[in-house]
């Protein structure tokens, strides 16, 4: 059953998913531009934190709350939304998650799903194991983030793989607070990258959506 979850969730967070993540770059691009992201080093410490202080965190909560179907899930998810762009990604996301797994996977996922609410009642109807679609989760959450950093600062590509090396440690460190972890825990420090967000909407030109 592990094997099947493992295939399942690969093809989920693929870049070959046809959801279209490589054009959201969750503020970073701003981020980059203004010099607070420049170079292997830092690009990992802002990941690192979006993980386990920011987005990703709560991504993680909102994703197990919709597996263990919590009241209220989505539209608590929706409204953590710090800006107009964080929205856009998180319902445009969802909408292209819904639709592909809808129609491979024979699903019946409802419209106006936030992604990580999208993803945890797929895992719950598929039966996929918990834990493991959270670190699925984030370790697509993380890699595209170190994508976007790989392209746009630019670092070299094994750069990138050392980025990501180091956060699947960050990811293996926090899953015993997330199974333990509810809504209750939701919360976030990582101001910079929300105002990030918010100064993308107005960049020009830009090369990402968010």
């Amino acid at each position: 059953m592990l094997y099947r979850d493992m295939m399942v969730l690969q093809a989920w967070f693929s870049p070959a998913f046809p959801i279209g993540a490589f054009s959201y770059s969750h503020g970073l691009e701003t981020a980059i531009q203004e010099g607070l992201v420049s170079e292997k080093a830092s690009l990992t410490s802002w990941i690192s934190y979006l993980l386990t202080d920011g987005s990703g965190w709560n991504d993680s909560l909102f994703l197990k709350a919709a597996y263990e179907k919590s009241e209220g899930a989505n539209d608590l998810c929706i409204s953590f939304c710090s800006s107009e762009e964080r929205y856009k990604e998180t319902i445009e996301l969802g909408a292209a998650f819904t639709r592909s797994v809808n129609s491979s996977y024979k699903m019946k996922l409802e419209d106006g799903l936030a992604y990580p609410v999208a993803v945890g009642l797929a895992a719950r109807e598929y039966n996929l194991d918990l834990q493991l679609t959270m670190q699925s989760y984030l370790q697509a959450f993380a890699a595209n983030l170190i994508s976007v950093g790989v392209r746009t600062i630019p670092i070299g590509q094994q750069a990138g793989q050392d980025c990501l090396a180091s956060l699947l440690t960050v990811i293996e460190h926090m899953k015993n607070d997330l199974i333990k972890a509810d809504l209750k825990w939701l919360g976030s420090a990582t101001f910079m990258s929300e105002v990030m967000s918010m100064k993308h909407e107005k960049a020009n030109p830009r090369i990402y959506r968010t």
